[in-house]
Parts: C-alpha cells; sequence; structure tokens
C-alpha cells in the first residue's frame, strides 16, 4: 500500500532517530519527490546532512524549509547554526535578524546572538573597509557607475562582510539599478552587523514606499529617526509617504520639521508645496514653490507646479509666463508644452493652444491626451478620451473635485437622478447599483438607503480614495469602465453614470456588454451635455455632447427602452449653465 506524505515523514523521522541514515533519507527524497516545498522534509533532510558532515549541503534544504513555513523557531535555529559551523557569521546574523524581524521567537536566539556578538573580531573578515577603498568605490557610485560599484563591492564584501560603509554602497547601488530586494538584503545585512544604523533603516523606508508597503516604510523611517532625530532627509522621506496615504496635514508638518533642521532644503520646500497645493490651499503652494526657486533657480519642476496652481486661481497670463520659464529650462518637456497649451485653451487663444500642442506630439508622438485636445480644437472626433488623460485629469482634480463642482458649478446630478428614480419606483429598493465612473462618491450618498447592495468603479485612484471615506460603497473597483464591464460577472439592477458618458464619446461597447452580459432585467441611468445635432460629437472642452436620436438608435439596436428621458441644468460653465440630458433606459435579461 502506497504511504501518505504523512505516513512517509513519520517513518523517516522514526529510522532518522534510530541512527538508519539511508532509509531517512530515501523517505525523506519521496515526500520532496512529491512536493518539493515540504517545509518538514526539508528541514529534516537539511538535519541529516548536517549529522554527516555536509553541511553545506544542508543549506539550500534549510533555506526551503523556511520559504515554506517561516514560523517554526526550529527552522531558523537549524539554519543559523549550520552557518555559524561553517563561519559564516555575518550570513548567520542576518538570518537571526530576519527571524526576529519576521516575530519569531525562541530562547535558542539570545544564545546565538551573545555568540555572534563575542565572535573574534581580530581578522579581516570583520573589519571595515579601509577607507581608500570606501571612498573610490563611493566615488564610482555618485558617478552613477552603478553597475561597476556593485561588481567591485561584492567582490570586496568576500574580504571585508562586516563593513557597513561597504553594505550601504553595495545597496544603493542595487537601489539604483531598480533591483529593490539585493538593496534590502543589504541594508539588513547592515543592521545584523549594526542594529542602530539609522542609514539603513532610511533607505530601506525609501524601498518600501517605491513598493507600495508604506506602512512599513513608514515604520522604518520611525525606527530611524529614534536612532538619529536629527535627519531632515528622514523626515522629508515620511512626509512623502504620508502625503501618498494622504495623511496631509501630518505630512506638512514633518516638511516644516525637515526644515527646521536644515533651512535650505528645497525638496522639502517642493513636497510641501504639493501637499498644500492638493489641500487647495493655493497662495500657500505658490510661497513654498518660490521658496525652491529661490534656493534652485533652475528647478522646473517647481516651476510648472507653481504654475498650474496660478492656473488653478485663474491667473492664466502669471501661469503661461511660469510655464514659458519651464520651457527655457527643459525645452524638451512635453508636459510644459502641454499645460501651456490648456492655458491657452482656457484663455480661448485657440491657434496659439493647438500650436502648443502640435509641439507635444512632436516631442512626443504617443502623447495621448495631446491627440485628444488637438481633435477637440480641430473638430475631428475620435471615439473616446485616452485613459491617461482621465487618471491625469481627476488624480489631479480629486482634492478640490466636489467643492468645484458642488459649490462653484452649482452641480445637482446625483441629487436629480435620486430623486427621479425614488419618484418613478416607490418605496421599493432600488436593488443592487453599480456606480459606473464613481469618481469622489457624489452619487453614493444619495442612493445609499434606497439600495441594498452599492458598487463603484473609476479610473482615478485618488477619487477612489475619496470615495471609500464616504463608508457607503459595498465595493470599490480601480477599473476602467470597458475592461471591467468585459471582465466581470455582472448581476445588476441599475447601472448609473452620472457625468460619465461626456468623456466616453461612443457608447456602442457599454450599451452592448450590459444588454448581452447582465443576468438580470436592469436600468441604465445616465447623463451627457445635450446636443440637438446628430449622433455625438468632441467639444472644444475636450468632453463629448450626446443627441437623443444617438441614445435611441442605440437602443434600438440592443434592445433598450427608454423609460424616462428630460433635460436640464447639467453645471455652470463660464457663467452660464450647459444643457444636460437624463436617461433612465430599461432592458430584459
Amino acid at each position: 500500500m502506497e504511504l501518505t506524505l504523512d505516513q512517509a515523514l513519520q517513518r523517516g523521522i522514526e529510522a532518522h532517530k534510530a541512527g538508519q541514515v539511508q532509509d531517512a533519507d530515501r523517505y525523506y527524497t519521496a515526500i520532496l519527490k512529491a512536493s518539493p516545498k515540504h517545509p518538514d522534509a526539508n528541514h529534516n533532510m537539511g538535519v541529516l546532512a548536517v549529522s554527516v558532515g555536509k553541511v553545506e549541503a544542508a543549506l539550500p534544504f534549510f533555506k526551503s524549509a523556511l520559504e515554506a513555513n517561516g514560523t517554526i523557531a526550529q527552522f531558523w535555529i537549524s539554519y543559523i547554526n549550520a552557518l555559524v559551523n561553517l563561519g559564516r557569521l555575518a550570513e548567520a546574523k542576518d538570518v537571526l535578524y530576519q527571524a526576529k524581524e519576521n516575530g519569531v521567537k525562541d530562547d535558542g536566539f539570545e544564545k546565538f546572538e551573545k555568540q555572534l556578538q563575542e565572535s573574534p573580531s581580530k581578522n579581516s573578515n570583520t573589519q571595515e573597509l579601509p577607507e581608500e577603498q570606501l571612498r573610490s568605490l563611493l566615488n564610482l557610485y555618485t558617478k552613477g557607475m552603478y553597475t561597476e560599484a556593485l561588481y567591485t563591492g561584492s567582490q570586496l564584501l568576500q574580504q571585508f562582510p562586516n563593513s557597513i560603509g561597504l553594505c550601504t554602497i553595495i545597496g544603493a547601488a542595487n537601489q539604483s539599478l531598480g533591483k529593490l530586494e539585493e538593496a534590502i538584503v543589504a541594508y539588513k545585512h547592515s543592521l545584523s552587523i549594526k542594529p542602530d544604523c539609522a542609514e539603513a533603516h532610511n533607505n530601506m523606508g525609501v524601498i518600501f514606499r517605491v513598493q507600495g508597503k508604506l506602512d512599513k516604510a513608514i515604520d522604518a523611517y520611525k525606527r530611524a529617526i529614534s536612532i538619529k532625530p536629527n535627519c531632515a532627509e528622514t523626515y522629508n522621506n515620511m512626509g512623502d509617504t504620508l502625503q501618498e496615504q494622504g495623511n496631509l496635514e501630518e505630512a506638512i508638518e514633518l516638511y516644516k520639521r525637515a526644515i527646521s533642521l536644515k533651512p535650505d532644503y528645497a525638496d522639502a520646500y517642493y513636497n510641501m508645496g504639493i501637499a498644500f497645493k492638493i489641500q487647495g490651499k493655493l497662495d500657500k503652494a505658490i510661497k513654498a514653490f518660490n521658496k525652491v526657486i529661490s534656493l534652485k533657480r533652475d528647478h522646473a519642476e517647481a516651476f510648472n507646479q507653481m504654475a498650474n496652481a496660478l492656473k488653478d486661481q485663474g491667473k492664466l497670463e502669471e501661469a503661461i509666463k511660469a510655464y514659458n520659464k519651464v520651457i527655457s529650462i527643459k525645452p524638451r518637456s512635453a508636459d510644459a508644452y502641454y499645460n501651456l497649451g490648456n492655458t491657452l485653451k482656457d484663455q480661448e487663444k485657440l491657434e496659439e493652444a493647438i500650436k502648443a500642442y502640435e509641439k507635444v506630439i512632436s516631442l512626443n508622438p504617443h502623447h495621448g491626451s495631446a491627440k485628444h485636445m488637438l481633435s477637440a480644437l480641430t473638430g475631428n472626433t475620435n471615439d473616446t478620451v485616452p485613459r491617461e488623460y482621465i487618471e491625469n485629469l481627476f488624480d489631479g482634480y480629486s482634492t478640490i473635485f466636489e467643492a468645484s463642482l458642488i459649490e462653484n458649478l452649482e452641480y445637482e446630478i446625483p441629487k436629480l437622478i435620486k430623486d427621479i428614480l425614488i419618484k418613478l419606483n416607490g418605496q421599493k429598493s432600488l436593488g443592487s447599483v453599480l456606480d459606473l465612473g464613481c469618481g469622489t462618491g457624489l452619487l453614493g450618498p444619495e442612493i445609499r438607503d434606497h439600495c441594498s447592495h452599492l458598487e463603484g468603479i473609476d479610473l482615478s485612484s485618488k477619487m477612489l480614495r475619496l470615495a471609500e471615506q464616504k463608508n457607503v460603497y459595498d465595493k470599490l473597483s480601480h477599473s476602467d469602465i470597458l475592461e471591467y464591464l468585459l471582465s466581470m460577472p455582472l448581476n445588476f439592477d441599475y447601472y448609473i453614470a452620472a457625468d460619465v458618458f461626456i468623456y466616453v464619446g461612443e457608447l456602442t461597447e457599454i450599451f452592448r456588454l450590459i444588454r448581452s452580459k447582465n443576468k438580470i432585467p436592469g436600468k441604465l441611468v445616465f447623463s451627457t451635455e445635450h446636443t440637438e445635432k446628430d449622433s455625438y460629437r468632441i467639444l472644444k472642452t475636450g468632453r463629448y455632447a450626446h443627441s437623443k436620436s444617438y441614445i435611441e438608435r442605440l437602443c434600438t439596436e440592443f434592445g433598450y427602452t427608454i423609460s424616462h428621458f428630460s433635460t436640464t441644468n447639467l453645471r455652470k460653465e463660464k457663467d452660464h449653465f450647459l444643457t444636460g440630458g437624463i436617461y433612465i433606459l430599461e432592458f430584459a435579461n
């Protein structure tokens, strides 16, 4: 009868205890053939190898055991002990540090820690790299010769495995080459030698942020600060991470702390300006960007961001001067020409705007947003707005989106849609609702009490973050509408798109997918920027207007029935209201 893995393991252990090495090896090998990542079999094979003097051969087995299950203290102890026996003390310290970092606890760790601390330090294996060699290696790194620095450093590490300076340069070189995991290994090695190495903690924080592990990044920065509380760079880095999390006030306080330690810290002023701009505190943002420029006259991004803030304030001439300053510093900056084109368009200097967009495309033929705006101004209707245009527009607009729409533009479409639905539906629940292009979630609070399930999708991750804070959606997805409709199972009573189709244009695929894939009868509810002209067309604003006749053709093609249509004030634009259309379409499954 064939043995199960558990039975084979038990027999292997019994043979092992009885000193029957060959039998034990046979059982463990059979287990690993069937299940190569089996943690106990890997560990026991390592122990078996050590018992017959094959310590080096044991290491891959111990490593595989830990990769399969890193919570077992004995796995760590066996691995560390093998490294110590081989005299590879620096690696043993690394593994001990990793075990403790992973939250594994065992009294045996204290023995190793004491042993490793007391290990001899008289030979070259525990010495710091001589200063002259360290300076030479650092020179390679500062010149941007990262591959050369990494190669030379790796060779020297064999002779000087406990050199903090050497580990730091190797980590930084790996980091600059995008080899983030290798960089972390180097920094952890530094910390195994010197746990209070603030620079290693700070550098690991930078990597964790790049990897999107924001909480781990903040923990690393806090450790660095607790060791070295007067390092301006760490406060700045932690501020950037908090800003990415949306904790703007805390981020600003950290930037101020960095500046108090280093008054000429241009990067901290710049990052603080970005945080103020996101908050809509444009005067403070401009002041911060001006400070950057006073410290670095050729800081193109500070000019660019200041121009953006001036544009948001409606100071278009000042914004244009700032964009032109960016172009004088970086003549091939496609983004600066694009921003300049947008500002000229807002001034209704359309011929100049067209030239700016054409310049963008000459510098970057794949700049979808510039192509879109060029189509808008020249009247060449394309099918839809490029994804990058939507993401950039609404990510940048997210923090002032609601205040701008509701307070300045008198936008009330979500409430109007809710009122129409309640009037037509009575007291009955709307059932399950998918909010297409939910943005910051303006529709959610309006209909939450009138539906049993509410989901939202949007292309802007920053908009979704604000929608999530409303705590009204059962689920939010970062997705393009067509991608979502194509890939996800559809089972909704209502699909609602408030002020979304103005950025889509051609609606054929959306209508087809909802009608063909939804498992139950449902309704499609949406607003349009209304036009009496036939079909749909792109406007000089870059948005689309749709006619009722175009919607009627789609309904005929895909089997929808229009149960409601009305025109209304959509929102203000340059002191007059745009005309919008409100539609409710019904379809059978």
